[in-house]
């Protein structure tokens, strides 16, 4: 059997435009949280238990953002090992045919053969792609996002989609709570003229987020679906037709394998097979 993958390693980039994105996104999440419990749910809502409820569906919808933000952030995203001694490539470009790109496209090979990165100087899977940020090889690298500090790859993809989708299920709860706290108690005494701006300015934070992540989710899910990650569509292009690959066993290669429950807990690690080298393979097939 094919071993899993293990995500043990803790990741961080020092650089700087990603760590201050990592926080604004805190900043962001704290200040939404703050005004949307303090001041439309506690002076919104006249009901103790609709107040109870209200608030517990934030803070849940609030803890499994940030884990899964902070599982995305540090988690290893499938970094493909370094080789321990310097590997001599030139037998193998000696070796290698000169009119091999004419027969195969780039397309192809990155795709579905083991190819050589230069920079790292090692093999690495199919799908694996260079990020000069993280000047790692990463497996069925997405895109480096400054917004976790780290790039999005095989391992914490479903860490970097669950992050998007509770954050969009935040913003949705919160702008429905706004909404209907501006219907109901807009022109009552209550309100104050603070409670107004700062629910205001909450207002278009949770509407500008709910669009970016659902853009951003939309475009992820359909990179799953359709076998095509965002830096091979900048490359390739888009895909052409259906995948051949089953949709549940591409939906397994990003959430796991298992209860398909544990696809929505950024606490449980997705079960990944490690990709087999050629030599490994014909090895194991003997």
């Amino acid at each position: 059997p094919r071993p899993f993958a293990e995500t043990t390693m803790v990741v961080f980039h020092r650089d700087p435009l990603g760590i201050a994105s990592f926080l604004f996104v805190y900043v962001l999440l704290f200040f939404g949280d703050y005004v949307a419990i303090h001041y439309v749910v506690e002076y919104g809502q006249h009901d103790s238990l609709l107040r109870t409820v209200c608030a517990l569906i934030i803070h849940i919808l609030m803890l499994m953002a940030v884990l899964s933000h902070l599982r995305a952030s540090f988690s290893d995203p499938g970094y493909v090992p370094l080789s321990t001694t310097k590997i001599d490539f030139s037998s193998d470009l000696e070796k290698s045919d000169p009119n091999q790109k004419t027969k195969k496209s780039k397309e192809t090979a990155a795709i579905s053969e083991w190819t050589v990165c230069t920079k790292c100087e090692v093999y690495r899977p199919p799908r694996a792609h260079h990020c000069r940020t993280c000047s790692r090889c990463v497996r069925r690298m997405d895109h480096h996002c400054p917004w976790i500090n780290n790039c999005v790859g095989e391992l914490n993809f479903k860490y970097f989609f669950l992050f998007l989708m509770y954050t969009g299920l935040l913003c949705l709860f919160g702008l429905i709570l706004i909404i209907s706290d501006w219907i109901v108690h807009w022109n009552d005494d209550t309100e104050t003229s603070l409670d107004k701006v700062l629910s205001v300015i909450l207002f278009f934070e949770a509407l500008l987020f709910l669009v970016f992540v659902s853009v951003m989710g939309t475009g992820m899910i359909m990179a799953v679906l359709f076998d095509r990650h965002i830096i091979e569509i900048k490359r390739y292009g888009p895909a052409t037709g259906q995948p051949q690959t089953p949709r549940t066993v591409l939906m397994n290669a990003v959430f796991g394998r298992g209860y398909k429950v544990c696809w929505l807990l950024p606490c449980v690690k997705p079960r990944i097979p490690n990709p087999v080298p050629p030599s490994k393979k014909a090895m194991m097939t003997v």
